[in-house]
């Protein structure tokens, strides 16, 4: 039996309907008490209104006299007509639906027995009265069937997150945000002067600025960071290094691209005129530079990201798209395991289209697990953002969950905001956030707990289709995770 307290979990604008509680297996109640008690209560299947609702879990608390589904319904789920189940701890005399306030049923009341076949409507307030076989005991049980007001498996951008970008403006030819170890870092560069700016968390209200007085002229968008350093390209191609972005070293090389770091090396193309070579810096033991792959980006590819798989022992990285060195513009995705380049994709694995300077960043999605109304977190990899072959820019939002091997376009829950520009170039980094539920209200798990973590998108600046430096930071979230853990 489950005795315990209810809270509401929500965040401003992201109204959910959820309400938590949690399992306590130990209690102990008086024989009078244990004559009223519900043992189990759920609806019966129908499909017509949603799959597996026999599964859905029904949370009973006898000391407050409710009975709810902590994990709310699918928005829009019709809770007209439903049929239910109850078992009963003991042999009571009578069980009592009260009816009252719903939208198609008028206020009636209904016996319960175990071959009852009436449909109830949950829209209104649903008393459930209970007598004690002996009849010297009433409880009254409350049932709430919970939908959500919004939909939990989509992705929220909120107008009123958005915040003015760090070292934001207006004549800046470029403006590049990175993570160097546990610092965020931004570099900023009008043509004359170069700013840099530094925040332990992109939820910092303030960034710390600095002029830098560059040695060379940067192509600002091929920043780039390891752990312990911060790398760029001169606008002649020399590659330099730095510690902290604001004194820099020449690294005596000369690249076409800076494309990324592994294990504190950069990586990058040499070469040109239709000839080019992986290089990398500083160059580990037995190197030696190899020609690029036939349709190997050479340029304007996204960010290179690391990633996690089952198959492989070292840690991958995975760059989308770019420009080969034919000029053609391609929707190849690449993966490097920190000795060699493969390609992950193939004509057959998707709808991702050929773009440049895409924003490419893991996230997650939910998906429903089979035969029950339950949900479990992937890891996915999300690609926004970017110029399309025919020069205009990408709108929609590409989803992968294989590793980069198949994509998906995501539909009109996992996609951006209509208020949103279309970019190019920009930034997306991921920054869990502790959420906190007052008084530590307990829900479906084994222990209460007060605080959770909440992963949250920020997308820095980018560019639109004038090339002009867009002025916003946007932070998104997938909805469910921002709601109290049922599970």
């Amino acid at each position: 039996m489950l005795a315990m307290a209810m809270m509401l979990s929500s965040l401003p604008v992201l109204v959910s309907c959820n309400k938590d509680k949690d399992d306590d297996d130990t209690f102990s109640y008086s024989d009078s008490e244990q004559t009223t008690l519900i043992k189990a209560f759920g609806l019966q299947a129908d499909a017509d209104v949603l799959s597996n609702l026999d599964s859905v879990h029904f949370t009973i608390d006898y000391d407050k006299g409710m009975i709810y589904n902590a994990d709310s319904l699918p928005k829009g789920t019709d809770i007209t007509g439903l049929k239910v189940t109850v078992e009963f701890l003991n042999t009571v005399s009578s069980a009592i639906f009260n009816i009252s306030g719903a939208s198609t049923q008028a206020d009636t009341t209904i016996e319960y027995t175990s071959s009852m076949t009436k449909k109830l409507d949950f829209s209104g307030k649903t008393v459930l009265t209970v007598t004690s076989a002996d009849k010297s005991r009433v409880k009254d049980y409350n049932i709430q069937v919970l939908v959500h007001k919004v939909n939990p498996d989509s992705l929220a951008w909120p107008q009123q997150w958005r915040r003015d970008l760090p070292g934001y403006r207006s004549d800046a030819i470029g403006h590049k945000a990175v993570k160097q170890g546990e610092i965020y870092r931004i570099m900023v560069y009008n043509g004359q002067e170069c700013e840099l700016l530094s925040a332990t968390s992109l939820s910092q209200p303030m960034w710390n600025k600095q002029t830098i007085d560059m040695p060379f002229t940067p192509q600002v968008q091929s920043l780039c960071a390891s752990d312990d350093a911060l790398y760029i390209l001169a606008d002649d191609g020399t590659l330099f290094s730095s510690a902290d972005g604001l004194e820099w070293t020449s690294c005596g090389v000369v690249w076409h691209t800076l494309i990324g770091t592994y294990d504190g090396r950069a990586l990058g193309i040499t070469g040109g005129d239709g000839i080019y070579y992986h290089d990398e810096y500083p160059r580990s033991d037995g190197f030696v530079a190899t020609e690029v792959e036939d349709g190997f980006p050479v340029a304007h590819s996204s960010g290179m990201i690391e990633t996690d798989n089952q198959w492989t022992a070292s840690q991958q990285t995975m760059i989308v798209g770019g420009v080969d060195s034919e000029g053609e513009v391609l929707s190849a995705v690449w993966g490097y395991d920190g000795s060699r380049w493969g390609k992950i994709n193939n004509i057959h694995s998707g709808k991702l289209p050929a773009l440049t300077d895409a924003t490419l960043f893991p996230y997650y999605i939910y998906a429903g697990q089979s035969g029950v109304r339950r949900y479990s977190r992937a890891q996915t990899w999300y690609l926004m953002g970017g110029r399309l072959a025919d020069g205009t820019l990408n709108d929609k939002i590409y989803l992968s969950s294989t590793q980069g091997i198949t994509w998906t376009v995501g539909d009109s829950t996992i996609a951006q905001s209509p208020y949103m520009p279309a970019f190019y170039g920009a930034q997306a980094f991921v920054e869990s956030m502790d959420m906190t539920q007052s008084n530590g209200a307990p829900r479906r798990m084994p222990s209460a707990i007060t605080t959770w973590s909440c992963p949250f998108i920020y997308l820095f600046g980018g560019f639109n289709d004038q090339n002009q430096l867009l002025s916003n930071v946007w932070r998104g979230v997938y909805i469910r995770m921002t709601n109290y853990p049922v599970y």
